[in-house]
Order: structure tokens, then sequence, then C-alpha cells
């Protein structure tokens, strides 16, 4: 059912979708998921290896390379 005497009040939700303007987007998405994932790695902790304290026993032997 349409109405022919509605009047639109305001702007539209979203602009128009044109070829340049979908270009320009995809190229600020690519650039903020780049950010994004590089802001993670940096955020990423390091594995820290464990601290004994102490000598180890003097059976302690390290692993074969057959293992």
């Amino acid at each position: 059912m349409l109405k022919s005497n509605l009047t639109q009040e305001g702007p539209l939700a979203a602009p128009a979708i044109t070829p340049d303007l979908l270009s320009r987007l995809r190229k600020e998405d690519m650039k903020q998921a780049i950010v994004e994932r590089f802001s993670v790695r940096a955020k990423a902790k390091t594995p820290r290896s464990a601290v004994r304290s102490g000598a180890r026993s003097p059976y302690w032997q390290p692993a074969d390379d057959e293992c």
C-alpha cells in the first residue's frame, strides 16, 4: 500500500551507495583491520619461561632428539 502524499522528514539514514563511496569505505575498513590486528599483537603477552629456584637434580638429563 503506497501513499503518495507522504513527506520525508529529516535526512536519509544512509547516503546513496556509489562506486567511489564503496571503494573509499573498503579502504577505510582495511586500514582499521590492520590497526586492530597489530594492536592485538602488541597487547599479547610473550610467553615467559618458568624460573626455577635452586639447582637441578644431579640425575636430570635433557630430552633425547629421538623422542
